[in-house]
This record gives structure tokens, sequence and C-alpha cells, in this order.
């Protein structure tokens, strides 16, 4: 199984859908994921604290790609409840885009653009998607 380290680092609050204060920006209660026959995530309990900084770390095959690629709906969970910036993944397209537009992900090995700076690589998508200079 995999651990976390975290890092707390508290920045200002956001706000949510409704107007109520956003603490935390995930939220994990037994999370369950399946590749067929395999439990990858087993009742993952997680919560990170908005300016929080996580590192998920663990030997190969424990599931930590598995687990970020949840966060970032890029793989559906099975089980449990998610929430990323007060907004409960589910399988609404809209709460999927939500979140998309929000979470950010550096993937590791060949992913990146062998032309850019690591720092060029991490702003690429933010520049693009919200247009940010």
């Amino acid at each position: 199984m995999f651990q976390h380290v975290a890092l707390r680092e508290a920045y200002g609050r956001r706000v949510g859908r409704g107007g109520a204060a956003v603490t935390n920006a995930v939220e994990i209660s037994g999370l369950n994921k399946w590749f067929k026959n395999f439990h990858v995530l087993k009742d993952i309990n997680l919560t990170v604290a908005q300016g929080e900084r996580v590192v998920v770390c663990g030997p190969s095959g424990s599931g930590k790609s598995t687990l970020i690629r949840c966060i970032n709906a890029l793989e559906p969970h099975q089980e449990g409840k998610l929430i990323v910036e007060g907004v409960e993944l589910s399988e609404e397209i809209g709460h999927i885009e939500a979140v998309r537009a929000n979470v950010g992900m550096v993937f590791q090995q060949f992913n990146l653009f062998p032309h850019l700076t690591v720092l060029e690589n991490c702003t690429l998508a933010p520049m693009w998607v919200k247009r940010m200079p």
C-alpha cells in the first residue's frame, strides 16, 4: 500500500458552489477501484487541505498512479466518495469537466515535451486551458 506525506502550507480559502467556503482541495472517503478481479485501491481515505502539498510514494504497483488518475477523473472509481474543490466526482460530465479545469497533472516518464523546460511543461496547460499569461 502506498503512503502519503503531507507538507502543510495554508493559503486563502476558496469558494465552492453555492458560495460555501471550500477548506479542502481533495476529500476521499472509502474509495475502491478494481481492474477486473484485482482490487487496486482498498477503502482509501484522504483529505488534502487547500494549499497543502502531498507526496504519494510507494512501491511499483501499489496504486499511486491509479489514485492520482481517479482524482483527475481519468480513471473511474467503483465505490466511495471523491470530492475535488467542492465538486463530487460522479459520472456527470459537467462535474468531471469542472474538476479537470482546476486540477493539473504532470505525467511520469516520457510524457513531458522534451523541447520544454520542467517549468514550461508545468505551466503549459494552465496557459492553454485557462488562457493564463
